[in-house]
């Protein structure tokens, strides 16, 4: 299910959050769980962690954000997938040092990790495959990959955003830089089975692909409170109907929701 694995890469790589309250970047310790269904089936699981402690790459600091995704029941049955993406953001301004994207899916099996030099405005991308490959792809000082993506939008002062406002970020995927958008749609109440919340409604647009029905396909719910976490999200595929529920949310081991 390469369409699943897709989904799991952009979607909880790019998921901004709207701040009512005061920004801040990110919360050590910090642990989502999202539960996903491709139409009425449980496809898939996905968590994002954020490392209690920092670490020390180049002489600066940094927290290390993960993300796992893995299918659940027929699909993990027939096209069985586990991902996982890390990046290493530096304590001041987010951004990347050092990313990994390790996929196993099937008979398939992918390794790449990026090394950021902003300094130098390059990005040393090392494949890991049959034929490992190396490749230096230039960039801008402030390129950021998918995760310090989802950092910068969450780190931006939006409070005061009006249906319609847009926000960007350069990101660094597969060897190319893209542009990738969130605008502002309004507020909306959703409820799950954490309870019903009080939410701004966005949506993500994405460059062209064979996946997705439209360019603005995504709508994400984020909740409005002073947690501010992506609460649900929905997608329109090309081939059904994808629902993406917060099922559990905890900093620290403390559970939030």
């Amino acid at each position: 299910m390469k369409q699943i694995s897709l989904l799991l890469f952009i979607l909880f790589s790019l998921l901004p959050k709207l701040y009512s309250q005061e920004v801040q970047g990110l919360f050590p310790g910090e642990k989502l769980t999202y539960k996903i269904h491709l139409g009425f089936i449980h496809a898939a699981e996905a968590t994002i962690k954020t490392a209690r402690q920092s670490e020390t790459i180049s002489n600066k600091k940094t927290y290390k954000i993960e993300v796992f995704g893995k299918t659940l029941g027929i699909f993990n049955l027939l096209t069985p997938v586990e991902d996982y993406w890390s990046a290493n953001l530096t304590a001041d301004d987010l951004l990347p040092l050092r990313t990994e994207f390790r996929k196993r899916e099937v008979g398939y099996r992918k390794q790449e990790s990026v090394q950021f030099l902003p300094e130098k405005e390059i990005a040393k991308i090392h494949s890991q495959q049959n034929n490992p490959t190396d490749k230096i792809q230039e960039i801008s000082k402030t390129c950021r990959d998918l995760i310090s993506g989802y950092f910068f939008l969450r780190n931006q002062n939006i409070n005061q955003a009006k249906a319609g406002q847009k926000f960007t970020a350069k990101i660094l995927m597969d060897s190319k830089i893209y542009d990738l958008w969130v605008i502002v749609k309004g507020n909306d109440t959703i409820e799950n089975n954490l309870g019903k919340r009080n939410c701004v409604r966005a949506s993500m647009v994405l460059p062209k692909n064979n996946l997705f029905e439209d360019q603005d396909a995504i709508r994400i719910w984020i909740s409005d409170d002073k947690y501010q976490v992506p609460y649900k999200i929905e997608v329109q595929l090309k081939f059904g109907h994808l629902s993406i529920d917060l099922v559990d949310y905890q900093i620290n081991d403390k559970k939030i929701y």
